[in-house]
């Protein structure tokens, strides 16, 4: 039980307040509880950013200007679905990205190397400056 909980039942049975100031009073500390806990959340949720700056503009404005932030929990979330595609359709899958010369195997993706593969694109950065734009993709 949190301090200011613990106050309101103590000025409820000191008789300082009516039970009916105390249920407000813990309903409001309910949900201050309840915000600061999806703030923190929020604050600790990491995110994959992808932005492409362009260089020239047109009438004074940056067109072509992209902005990407993808949470890692959708990226968990995707991994974990491709879990579920049958083996059958995954050797398709594997099929047609060998054609297109990718050479991406559902067989080595293990759900155990999830943790890892997230790990690792926490440290991610990748910086490309040319002559049109420059692109950024890091997380943070």
């Amino acid at each position: 039980m949190n301090e200011e909980r613990v106050k309101i039942l103590e000025m409820l049975s000191s008789g300082k307040i009516s039970v009916q100031e105390a249920e407000q009073l813990l309903s409001i500390s309910e949900k201050k509880e309840k915000e600061l806990a999806l703030n923190n959340k929020v604050r600790n949720e990491k995110f994959i950013y992808v932005n492409v700056e362009p260089k020239d503009t047109e009438n004074g404005r940056k067109v072509g200007k992209v902005y990407v932030k993808v949470p890692f929990a959708l990226i968990k979330a995707g991994f974990n679905i491709a879990g579920l595609i049958p083996k059958d359709a995954q050797e398709q899958i594997n099929n047609g990205l060998r054609e297109q010369g990718m050479s991406f195997d559902f067989n080595d993706f293990k759900p155990e190397n999830i943790k890892e593969l997230m790990d690792s694109l926490e440290q991610l950065t990748v910086e490309v400056d040319n002559a049109d734009s420059i692109i950024k993709v890091y997380s943070k």
